[in-house]
């Protein structure tokens, strides 16, 4: 059963650790809910939907509302401060329609949403922050400020005299700021955590701050602070108190003579928490009451701003055609499982385990033409081949085993009206099997065409025509998607369709060789893109039509 996650407001940088934490859950979808278009979540999301912005409230809690019936949404999950209030007070309703929201109580909102409240309700409960300023002449400077409001490092600010209070107003600064003694020499923690619904506390990450740019740290390192992680259980069990829920990131100061302050409260996902899920803890998991945490691994991250490029292709693109193997269908794990099958029938005469290790290792060296004679070889039974091949045939696994983007892709460009084909070389026999197997497939496609029916396989011109005939499209009105250059890039190109997307999957068969590719086919790769999965491809059919 597929488990569907709404992450409002991540169409932008702090929308990506969530999205990575949804798609590392098996079966797991992300539906990003944002007000823009054109927006970096486009390239990340399993489903993207433009939604109203949140003010006024009225459409976006309905359009929210509609949405979680619409696409069975299980949990609902914040990407900003901005939202928070919002879907708090809209929280029992998306109840009542089947999702979960991790987000704190409005009261308990008011309280972490202001430093000036938050900072008197830990000292009140006995947790260690320091101790508010009231501004005046008689204040120990130097001081420092954080907006009330505020998150990340927006709006801090310093005052080192007086006289600067005087020049900035302290009337207004007293009422915008919460002020305590700024400190000289500290190291910053960061703690990520998450409280499900049932009132339980997740394991925690802690990690150092190395490096910031923007108010966010771009590079963190894992640390063991026993002291550090006292606190964050202390504050732990006293949200979990207040009725708190959700995604938590936590900062916290360490002073040279020891004392650890907490500093700062967000009752969200932190911009830089993806550092939680590199250690093996995906929070979002644990809302979801998954396993979420693996033994934990030391680590250091890097959050880089890296560019994806999305080809502007012709506005007369109306159709596109996919291969199968490796492009939407793990073609390995189906082999496997095959042979899984067919082991049992040879089990009093080879071990089904050394059976698939030596299938796995012909597979990972690409011999898929030759399996049969490679692994009756591998293990040492050559005089079994025959009957290996015969049980090899004769197994059809129950399901295969898609790419885990491929039916919300599909659908996407179903929606933009584009039609779309399947070609796809190897034995139609096992070609069908698999597509039966895999549900949801068959029906996504206009035209299935079986390249050995037509001829040859690709890269022959004549199964790429009779796709084209068979959408009643021409071939400049089509793209190719696969994961073969020579297969299906430069077959598809001298065909004459308009261009060809290489999907270079984790694990798959075949990977570009970029140089040598534009140096030996040049009029191919210059109308040839790659990336790592399908979700490019609706904004580039957007784009397209636009």
């Amino acid at each position: 059963m597929r488990l569907n996650v709404a992450v409002v407001a991540g169409g932008g940088f702090q929308g990506q650790g969530i999205v990575e934490a949804i798609h590392a859950i098996p079966e797991a979808r992300a539906i990003i809910v944002d007000s823009t278009a054109d927006a970096i979540g486009e390239l990340l999301a399993d489903h993207y939907v433009q939604a109203p912005p949140l003010e006024p409230p009225e459409p976006f809690d309905e359009f929210l509302l509609e949405l979680v019936s619409a696409e069975r949404i299980d949990l609902v999950v914040p990407a900003t401060q901005r939202e928070l209030r919002r879907l708090a007070l809209g929280a029992a309703r998306l109840r009542q329609s089947g999702a979960r929201v991790a987000v704190c109580p409005p009261a308990l909102l008011d309280v972490l949403l202001d430093k000036q409240a938050l900072y008197g309700a830990l000292a009140q409960a006995g947790l260690p922050v320091q101790a508010l300023v009231e501004l005046g002449p008689a204040a120990p400077f130097p001081l420092f400020g954080r907006p009330r409001s505020g998150w990340g490092g927006r709006g801090n600010l310093r005052l080192d005299a007086p006289e600067q209070l005087h020049a900035a107003g302290s009337e207004a600064l007293a009422h915008s700021h919460a002020w305590v003694r700024f400190l000289e020499h500290f190291d910053e923690f960061s703690a990520d955590f998450a409280i499900d619904f049932e009132g339980r506390f997740s394991p925690v990450t802690l990690r150092r701050r190395v490096r910031t740019s923007g108010g966010f740290a771009v590079v963190s390192q894992s640390v063991d602070d026993a002291d550090a992680l006292a606190v964050v259980q202390r504050l732990g069990d006293w949200l979990c108190q207040q009725d708190a829920c959700g995604l938590f990131n936590v900062q916290l100061l360490r002073t040279p003579d020891n004392q650890v302050w907490l500093s700062d409260i967000n009752p969200r996902h932190g911009t830089s928490g993806g550092h939680a899920l590199a250690e093996g803890n995906n929070l979002v998991a644990f809302l979801l009451g998954q396993p979420g945490a693996r033994a934990r691994r030391a680590v250091r991250t890097f959050r880089p701003l890296r560019q994806q490029a999305v080809p502007l292709l012709p506005g007369t693109v109306r159709g596109l055609v996919f291969d199968l193997d490796d492009t939407l269908l793990d073609h390995k794990q189906w082999m496997l499982d095959r042979m899984a099958l067919a082991s049992r029938q040879l089990a009093d005469q080879v071990a089904p385990d050394v059976l698939l290790a030596q299938t796995y290792v012909a597979l990972e060296e690409g011999e898929h033409a030759r399996l049969i004679d490679v692994v009756a070889a591998g293990v040492g039974r050559v005089d079994l081949r025959d009957q290996l091949l015969a049980a090899y045939r004769a197994s059809v696994p129950a399901q295969a085993v898609l790419y885990p983007d491929v039916l919300d892709v599909l659908g996407n460009l179903r929606r933009q009206g584009l039609r779309l084909a399947l070609l796809t070389d190897n034995p139609p026999a096992s070609q069908r099997a698999k597509i039966a197997a895999a549900p949801g497939l068959a029906e996504a496609f206009d035209v299935v065409v079986f390249t050995r029916e037509h001829g040859a396989e690709k890269p022959a011109r004549a199964a790429f025509d009779m796709a084209a005939a068979g959408m009643g499209l021409a071939p400049d009105e089509l793209v190719m998607v696969g994961d073969n250059p020579a297969r299906d890039a430069m077959g598809a190109i001298a065909a004459g369709f308009a261009s060809c997307l290489l999907v270079q999957r984790g694990g798959g068969r075949f990977q570009i060789h970029e140089e040598l590719f534009a140096r030996c086919a040049p009029d191919v790769a210059a109308r040839t893109w790659a990336a790592p999965d399908l979700r490019v491809l609706p904004l580039a059919m957007r784009l397209a039509a636009t």
